[in-house]
């Protein structure tokens, strides 16, 4: 009941900021800084349950609690609620001018000032200075309201270089401050940092309990991240059916989304079963609602299929799709796919052809003239297709490769880079790397390329197409909108 007196008061004070600030710090004089901060955080809940409304709202009192915690003197921080606010306030996205200024005016417990310490090497984006002042300190031996918001910037500052610690600290937060903005950015991270652990059951409670309370955050969208890559990077150890029990919570069009962007990943990495099943519950939607003409599921379906037996049948269904309705980075990647489908079925070269009658010919016994015997040799050396998992020194790809920004947006952990090489942008999408080294199929190749003969023309097809798929750069673009 305090918190709606108190976040009733804020809310009056934003109403009256909204026509005349000086009106409304006229009227702020009975809010203590502990109030304003404990209103910032009422909003900042609500936010996490999915409030976007009350976002201006965070804003605004973001403004209001740092003029108030300028103007603070001695005497307000007296009250150790006002300086644990101070605190809270600068872990919740404070100023970090405004929290170093404040707590040099402020007298109390060395363990509160090396916390604000603490906080303003944090904020002023010195990782490594925070760590050494606020690693001594234990967020359970300090009041819940602080130890929350302790624990998880300490388990953010530890992702890196102590990642079961970080665990264990976001545990901690969770535990000291659940149904909050900070129960669901420790979510957020856990799910990061279980899939660096490759702990998948970690990585399917943490996505569990993050569907099933904070779907709806703003921040959703970065959990959206690590969960996809999370199943690519752990999809040896998560079933089907446990996925389809976490997608099964989402609403039907966030669940299509994720399905659409684990295909994607699953059809550039070479998992064709993920990439199948992700492709089938994409289209197949739910409560009758199919997703059969959506071109993103149709075209990463297709992906998983583009070498096989089927192809006449893949080929048929890449041309129906609507470029229009694709975006840049997947109209090319529908290009390169359309290509490569086409060289499967494309006539042997001549040369294939004389090279498996002269393979035909030297299993029957049968001699040849010392002339054509070298020109063979010659042809072979020509044309012989690379051994698969030979090792290059100068690879086809690097000579043409560079890197490409990939910046994760999930704020727990960057996803793994994915295996598959990358071309640069102006090449062609579906021509092979030309070097004198031969290419190295890559390891996202699937592993039924190493029972492919190179002698066979079919055999020697399906294996450069492979190749070919593996170096088109749009792979690695952005995931559908």
């Amino acid at each position: 009941m305090r918190g709606r007196t108190v976040i009733g008061c804020a809310v009056g004070l934003l109403l009256l900021a909204a026509g005349s600030p000086a009106a409304a710090f006229a009227q702020d004089d009975g809010l203590q800084p502990y109030q304003l901060v404990r209103s910032l955080q009422l909003i900042q809940d609500r936010i996490a349950g999915g409030d976007h409304a009350a976002l201006p709202m965070q804003a605004k009192l973001l403004e209001m609690t740092d003029a108030r915690l300028r103007a603070a003197d001695a005497e307000d921080f007296k009250d150790p609620k006002n300086f644990r606010a101070l605190l809270v306030y600068g872990m919740s996205g404070g100023n970090p001018v405004t929290v170093a200024a404040a707590a040099s005016r402020a007298t109390t417990d060395p363990q509160s000032l090396a916390i604000a310490k603490g906080v303003v090497a944090y904020l002023n984006g010195r990782p490594a200075a925070a760590i050494e002042i606020l690693k001594p300190i234990d967020p359970m031996s300090v009041p819940a309201d602080l130890g929350a918001f302790l624990a998880l910037v300490k388990g953010s500052l530890l992702a890196t270089d102590e990642p079961a610690a970080a665990l264990t600290l976001l545990d901690e937060a969770r535990l000291l401050s659940p149904g909050t903005l900070v129960e669901e950015a420790a979510l957020r991270r856990s799910v990061g940092l279980a899939v660096a652990q490759g702990d998948a059951a970690r990585f399917a409670l943490a996505s569990t309990q993050y569907v099933a309370a904070y779907l709806y955050s703003p921040y959703a969208s970065q959990f959206a991240d690590s969960f996809v890559s999370g199943v690519i990077a752990l999809h040896m150890s998560i079933s089907q059916d446990k996925l389809a029990d976490i997608t099964s919570m989402m609403d039907p069009e966030r669940e299509k989304v994720i399905y659409l962007r684990i295909a994607r990943r699953a059809a550039i990495d070479g998992l064709a079963d993920l990439s199948a099943f992700a492709s089938a519950r994409a289209e197949q939607g739910r409560n009758g609602q199919g997703n059969q003409d959506d071109p993103r599921a149709v075209l990463y379906s297709s992906l998983s299929t583009v070498t096989s037996a089927t192809i006449d049948d893949v080929r048929a269904r890449l041309g129906k799709i609507d470029r229009g309705k694709l975006s840049e980075s997947d109209r090319a990647l529908l290009d390169a796919a359309q290509a490569v489908a086409g060289e499967v079925v494309a006539p042997v070269p001549a040369a294939a052809r004389d090279e498996t009658e002269a393979a035909g010919l030297e299993k029957s016994g049968t001699p040849k003239p010392a002339a054509e015997t070298e020109a063979v040799s010659q042809a072979d050396a020509e044309a012989l297709p690379p051994v698969e998992g030979a090792v290059s020194e100068q690879p086809a790809i690097a000579a043409s490769a560079k890197p490409v920004s990939n910046a994760p947006a999930a704020a727990a952990a960057p996803p793994n880079p994915p295996a598959t090489a990358q071309v640069t942008a102006d090449a062609p999408a579906s021509a092979p790397a030309q070097s004198e080294t031969p290419p190295v199929l890559p390891a996202s190749a699937p592993a039924a390329a190493a029972s492919l003969d190179p002698h066979d023309p079919t055999d020697a097809a399906m294996m450069n197409t492979r190749r070919q798929l593996d170096q088109i750069d749009q792979l690695l673009g952005a995931a559908p909108k």
